[in-house]
């Protein structure tokens, strides 16, 4: 028999643990379901390393990409498959794993063994799996995570609004008084030097905030990662290139959005007064770092996904036989 532990995030904007729980339980009633909702960091690493050392199949987790970003952090390099369904804002992960809300469909990619390996991305020894940086997106995810624990209506305004919320305090930041740029020194093989710029992504897929698609191009199984940095020296530069991107248009002809593919890079923020927010799937991770050591971390993640490899495979191979 299969032992699932299922973890619910009780603050997430999609929440309703009850409703999770009873189609879970008619959806999985041949699986041992270990349900887990923990009340604060110390209990919900207490379950995960229950989980780890008793070794159960597989895990998985309701809620958004903060959620994930904390459970990812103890299953790198571990044989447990986690299992995203999106029940958060973004839900960036879950949408790049083809994961949606048909939870019979989702269930079936663990009854059936269907899995697949990405790269995730350490930030000096913290894990990410899908976007993160400083500036623009780094103050929107600060921001909503500070009015989240502030006013607990806030979530009900999350759950009526899903993504659109993230281009709302987009917007909101694109028209605030500063217009910030921080000089970086980026330290890789594939670029070297001193920047000024207001916004950092690394990027381990395509789409950040939910329908933002900073980079076409990327993908969360190459082993590489990506990077973006815009150094528009006036805000209606920096305002015309990221309403391009919210139309569709990738800016491949503007010679102040910088994107470029590399698995290891160093960052260092040279200007000791100030302060950045670096951002990891949707969470603040260290403030008050100066430098960052940045680097793949290839097939890190087992995670079950109606888009696998080996579904491709197997797909193949029937039309082969056929």
């Amino acid at each position: 028999m299969q032992t699932l532990s299922i973890y619910m995030n009780h603050r997430a904007s999609h929440g309703g643990a009850e409703n999770w729980r009873a189609v879970l339980d008619r959806s999985l009633f041949r699986s041992e379901r270990l349900y887990r909702s923990p009340q604060n960091l110390d209990e919900l690493h207490g379950y995960l390393q229950t989980d780890i050392d008793n070794k159960v199949d597989a895990l998985i987790s309701i809620g958004g990409d903060g959620t994930v970003n904390t459970l990812i952090q103890s299953l790198v390099k571990k044989d447990i498959g986690l299992l995203v369904i999106p029940g958060g804002t973004a839900n960036d992960l879950a949408h790049e794993l083809g994961n949606t809300k048909n939870l019979r469909g989702l269930i079936h990619c663990i009854q059936n063994n269907e899995f697949k390996y990405i790269d995730l991305i350490r930030i000096n020894g913290r894990y990410m799996a899908t976007n993160g940086g400083f500036g623009l997106g780094g103050d929107v995810a600060r921001k909503i995570n500070e009015l989240r624990q502030k006013f607990p209506l806030f979530k009900d305004i999350m759950k009526f609004s899903g993504s659109k919320i993230y281009s709302f305090f987009i917007a909101s930041e694109l028209l605030s008084l500063n217009y910030d740029r921080q000089k970086l020194l980026i330290e890789c093989d594939e670029f070297q030097g001193l920047v000024e710029c207001s916004t950092m992504l690394v990027n381990n897929q395509p789409v950040v905030a939910g329908s933002m698609n900073v980079a076409p191009e990327t993908c969360n199984t190459d082993g590489k990662f990506n990077v973006i940095l815009t150094t528009h020296k006036s805000r209606q530069k920096f305002i015309r290139c990221v309403l391009g991107i919210a139309a569709g248009f990738y800016p491949s002809n503007d010679p102040d959005f910088i994107s470029f593919e590399t698995t290891r890079m160093k960052v260092t923020h040279l200007e000791p007064t100030r302060s950045l927010n670096f951002f990891g799937d949707g969470e603040i991770f260290d403030e008050n770092e100066k430098t960052w050591d940045i680097e793949i971390e290839p097939r890190a993640l087992k995670v079950y996904s109606r888009c696998t490899e080996k579904n491709y495979m197997s797909l193949c191979n029937e039309v082969s036989l056929a």
